[in-house]
C-alpha cells in the first residue's frame, strides 16, 4: 500500500478523470445497483448507535455516470455486485465488522497488509468497520478471487463467515421467470464525506489521491496465486511433515497444541484421526496413540492415557464422518481454498458431510416472506444461490435438499437431530431482511390489477357477468376469481390460486372481502333469474380505496431518494 501520494484535487463534475477512474475500478454487474434508502418507510433508528439504519434494496436499471456521480456527492448511496454476467470481477473485498469483535482496532488490520505486503486497500465502512479491497488489473474469474481473500481471513483473525464479496462466483436465474438474479451488493465508499480510504498512520485520502493508491496496487491474477504461496510456506514453517498434505487449519493448530493453555485438544485430535486415517490406512491407530505425546504438553499429553485413547480409536474406527471445519478452533485457522487442493483436505474427508450455508436473506413481502441463501458447492469456493418460497421450505430439510439440488447441481446428505439444528442455527444466524424494489413487491402488484379489475369494465348483463366484468351493488364490487386470477398471471404473477386467495383475506380483511360460492346477477324482469356464476370475490369498493399500500411516485433516477 502506497504511504504517500501527494494532495490530488477534488471531484469537480461527471466527466473528469477522477470520476472515468472511479467508474473503472469500481465495475461490476451495471443492469442494476443497491440502493441504501434511509428514507424507506421502514427504515428505523438503531438502539444501540443511536443512527438510522438503511432499507437495502435493489434498483432494476442501468447504473450509468450520473449515478455514480450523486452517490460520490452525498445524495444516494449505492452499492455494486462485483460479479459480472460473465461471473468475472475487478475487485474483491473483506468486510470486517467490528460488532463481531470486542478488540476491533483498524490499526491492527493496516499492520498486517503492511507485514505481509498485501495488495489490500483499507477504506471505512457505513458501519464502523472496515472494507479490505482488492483491486485487479483486469476483470478476473470471481473464484480465483473470492479463493484469495478467503484464505487471508485466518492471517487477520477473521471468523470463517466474515463476509466476502464477491457473495456469488456465478449470478443465477430465477428458476420461474428466467430473469438474472443479482444476488447481493458491497456499498460504496467515497459517500460524499464518509467511507474513506486509510493510510498506514489512519489518516485518510483524498478521493484523487485514492485512485493514485489504487493504481498503484492493481494485482494480476498470476500474483493471488504466488502471494498466496508466499503466505502458506511461511506458515508451515516448523510444521510437522505428516501435515503437508493435510488441512492447513491442522498445520496451524498443531503449532499451537504446546501451549498449556490452548483449548482445542479434543477438536485437533478427532480431525487428527480423520486425516491419518486416510493417509496411514494400515497403521493410523499407532498414529493416534503415539499424537498426545508428539503434539501435546505435559500434563495435556498424559490426560490422554492409554485406557483413554483405546476408547477413541474404538469409536473412530466405525466412524464415517469428515472433518469438523466449521467448528472451533479449525474455523479459525481455515483456508479453504488452499485446502481443497490437498490430498488429503477437506474434499477427502467430505463424504457425508452438509455443506456450508452462510448469507440468509429474509425478502420481506406480504403476506409471507421469501428466502434466499449461498450454499457452497463441493470445491470448497463456488457458491450458489438457493431460493426457498417460504419459511417452511426452508426449515424442512427435504424440501431445502431439493431446492439446494436444483441450484447447485449436487445433492447434500441427510442430517440429524444437534447436527441438524447447528446448520440452521449458523444459518439463521447470517440472516438479514431486504426488501423488493419499490412497486415491485406482490403486494403492490396485487393491489395494482385488484385496482384495475374494480375500475374496468362493468357488467350490464349476465354474459358479460360470466365473462369477467364487474358487478356493482352499493358499496360493493363483485367479479369472478378465476377471470382475476388470469390477468395476475398475466402480469408474471408467480403464486398459486388458492395462495393467491389467503393473500387477499389478509391484506384486505378490513374490506369485507369474501369469497362467495357462487352470486346471480339481478334479472330485469319480475320473476326470472339468471342462472348462478360460481366463485365470485365480494369487496367493499369504499374500504379498498383507504387500503395503505406503498408504492413509489418516482419518475426518474435522480429522484430515488
Amino acid at each position: 500500500m502506497s504511504a504517500q501520494c501527494g494532495p490530488g484535487r477534488r471531484l469537480s463534475g461527471p466527466h473528469g478523470t477522477v470520476m472515468e477512474r472511479y467508474i473503472e475500478f469500481f465495475n461490476g454487474y451495471r443492469n442494476a445497483y443497491g440502493v441504501a434508502d434511509f428514507n424507506h418507510q421502514d427504515s428505523k433508528v438503531d438502539p444501540e448507535t443511536g443512527k438510522k439504519k438503511p432499507v437495502y434494496r435493489w434498483n432494476f436499471e442501468e447504473l450509468t455516470k450520473d449515478i455514480y456521480q450523486q452517490h460520490l456527492e452525498g445524495k444516494l448511496s449505492i452499492g455494486i455486485q462485483p460479479c459480472t454476467e460473465d461471473s468475472e470481477v475487478k475487485f474483491g473485498v473483506i468486510d470486517v465488522d467490528p460488532k463481531d469483535y470486542a478488540d476491533f482496532n483498524k490499526k491492527d488490520y493496516i499492520d498486517i497488509i503492511q507485514q505481509y505486503e498485501l495488495p489490500l486497500l483499507p477504506v471505512e465502512s457505513k458501519s464502523g468497520g472496515l472494507h479490505l479491497f482488492l483491486f485487479l488489473n483486469n476483470f478476473t474469474d470471481s473464484k480465483t478471487v473470492k479463493s484469495f481473500l478467503t484464505n487471508l481471513l485466518s492471517l487477520f483473525g477473521l471468523k470463517q463467515d466474515t463476509e466476502i464479496f464477491p457473495k456469488q462466483t456465478q449470478l443465477t436465474k430465477d428458476s420461474e421467470t428466467g430473469q438474472l438474479r443479482p444476488g447481493q451488493f458491497i456499498n460504496l465508499p467515497y459517500f460524499g464525506e464518509e467511507r474513506k480510504a486509510l493510510n498506514v498512520d489512519g489518516t485518510t485520502f483524498t478521493l484523487d489521491q485514492f485512485m493514485k493508491v489504487i493504481s498503484a496496487n492493481l494485482v494480476t491474477k498470476e500474483r493471488l496465486t504466488e502471494i498466496t504461496e508466499e503466505i502458506e510456506n511461511k506458515s508451515m514453517e516448523g510444521v510437522d511433515e505428516e501435515f503437508m498434505d493435510g488441512p492447513p487449519c491442522l498445520a496451524a493448530i498443531s503449532k499451537l497444541a504446546k501451549n498449556p493453555d490452548f483449548d482445542g485438544k479434543d477438536r485437533f485430535m478427532y480431525n487428527y484421526h480423520v486425516m491419518v486415517k486416510m493417509k496411514y490406512q494400515d497403521n493410523w491407530q499407532q498414529r493416534v496413540m503415539n499424537a498426545p505425546v508428539k503434539y501435546f504438553a505435559g500434563v495435556h499429553a498424559n490426560a490422554w492415557d492409554q485406557k483413554f485413547l483405546n476408547q477413541k480409536v474404538k469409536s473412530w474406527n466405525r466412524s464415517s464422518k469428515g472433518y469438523t471445519c466449521t467448528q472451533s478452533p479449525l474455523s479459525e485457522h481455515c483456508k479453504k481454498g488452499i485446502c481443497v487442493k490437498k490430498r488429503f483436505g477437506v474434499l477427502a474427508g467430505s463424504k457425508g458431510s452438509y455443506p456450508t450455508l452462510n448469507n440468509l436473506k429474509k425478502i420481506d413481502l406480504d403476506p409471507e416472506p421469501e428466502y434466499e441463501f449461498d450454499v457452497t458447492k463441493p470445491d470448497g469456493i463456488k457458491t450458489a444461490t438457493v431460493h426457498c418460497r417460504s419459511v417452511e421450505h426452508l426449515n424442512d430439510q427435504r424440501k431445502r435438499r431439493n431446492a439446494i439440488s436444483k441450484a447447485a447441481g449436487f445433492f447434500p446428505p441427510l442430517i440429524k437431530g444437534d447436527e441438524e439444528q447447528a446448520v440452521m442455527d449458523a444459518l439463521y444466524a447470517t440472516q438479514k431482511v431486504v426488501h423488493p424494489p419499490i412497486g415491485t413487491s406482490p403486494k403492490e402488484k396485487l393491489h395494482d390489477v385488484l385496482h384495475a379489475k374494480i375500475n374496468g369494465p362493468k357488467a350490464t348483463n349476465d354474459a358479460a357477468f360470466k365473462t369477467g366484468s364487474v358487478l356493482i351493488e352499493g358499496d360493493y364490487a363483485f367479479f369472478k376469481f378465476d377471470k382475476f386470477f388470469d390477468k395476475l398471471k398475466s402480469k408474471n404473477w408467480k403464486h398459486s390460486e388458492d395462495k393467491t386467495g389467503r393473500m387477499m383475506q389478509v391484506i384486505y380483511k378490513d374490506c369485507e372481502i369474501e369469497f362467495l360460492e357462487q352470486k346471480r346477477f339481478p334479472s330485469k324482469e319480475a320473476g326470472k333469474y339468471n342462472s348462478s356464476t360460481k366463485n365470485i370475490i365480494q369487496i367493499n369498493i369504499k374500504e379498498f380505496e383507504e387500503v395503505p399500500i406503498h408504492h413509489s411516485q418516482i419518475k426518474h433516477k435522480t429522484e430515488i431518494m
